[in-house]
């Protein structure tokens, strides 16, 4: 039950993505054989854990065979898995702490903590980890986005439909034209809903772990119309990297849950606040909204 140290952010996601063992990893994620993809997503979903394991923990852990991953390194260009793990840890060592202080960090909370204090710790660091510049730039520059688009289309299948809900609900009371393209019918509804999106409109896609594949098509249905896209996701890996014009992060690792929808929620309150004071319009919509529940609202008095 060891979540990802609290200080792997999104900001760390995109570099280690940048750089060079990153893109190569990238490109066999993109082309590689479907062991090779499946091996890539491993790897850049959780670059610790590969930086501090042996080939055969990450090979139960990923479910792909020691001698897969062998072969894997050498069409990197590596000569075995102990230089692949050393090029890993150099790049993590970059990027947060020590190699040698990793697997001290991953181990921290596993021991006399229970499911609990485990969930609730990783939630705080989740968020913590949310904190940089250019996570903040994104959310601004989506914020801007949706104020200028046409129509805004939310998107989200499975857990992550609530997410898309949360959103389209925090929208809806300042803007025209935002819909939640999930709502009721399954795929077929959805993709129907959806054919009406295209030139200067902004489609909102989320996809979280375990990820929906319809998420993906319709996305990359809509920006074949000419939609813009904006995935908001938990990693580079994430299908939904590939088909996004803006790609907002929010690493969501869970000591026992496939994923946390605390990042998401997080992400999805900066956005909507940043939106709402993005125009005097907005704020002025929020007051007469306050105004027109109040008599529907309890009273402390």
């Amino acid at each position: 039950m060891s979540p990802s140290p609290p200080s792997w952010s999104a900001e760390a996601d995109r570099r280690f993505s940048a750089s060079p063992l990153g893109k190569k990893v990238l490109s066999l994620l993109a082309e590689g054989s479907p062991s090779q993809r499946g091996l890539s997503e491993f790897i850049l979903r959780d670059p610790i854990f590969v930086a501090t394991h042996g080939i055969e923990e990450v090979a139960r852990q990923s479910t792909i065979s020691a001698s897969t991953i062998s072969r894997y390194v050498r069409d990197l260009g590596l000569s075995g898995y102990a230089e692949f793990r050393a090029a890993v840890g150099e790049t993590v060592h970059a990027l947060i702490a020590p190699v040698n202080k990793l697997g001290a960090e991953l181990d921290k909370g596993s021991a006399g903590q229970g499911a609990v204090e485990a969930s609730l710790a990783n939630g705080l660091r989740s968020i913590e980890a949310l904190t940089d510049p250019q996570t903040a730039h994104t959310i601004r520059e989506v914020a801007s986005a949706i104020k200028e688009a046409r129509n805004v289309w939310v998107m989200g299948f499975g857990l992550s439909s609530h997410l898309a809900a949360m959103l389209t609900l925090g929208l809806q009371p300042y803007r025209d034209g935002v819909v939640n393209v999930v709502q009721y019918g399954g795929t077929e509804v959805a993709a129907g809903r959806l054919m009406n999106a295209g030139k200067g409109d902004l489609v909102i896609a989320l996809a979280f772990p375990r990820y929906s594949a319809d998420v993906t098509d319709l996305a990359n249905a809509a920006r074949r119309a000419g939609a813009g896209v904006v995935a908001l996701t938990d990693s580079i890996a994430s299908p939904l990297a590939a088909v996004t014009t803006t790609l907002l992060l929010a690493p969501a690792p869970h000591p026992l849950l496939p994923s946390s929808s605390l990042p998401a929620l997080a992400l999805i309150e900066a956005l909507v606040s940043e939106f709402l004071i993005s125009d005097p319009a907005h704020i002025e919509r929020a007051g007469r909204l306050a105004a027109a529940m109040s008599a529907y609202l309890s009273s402390s008095e």
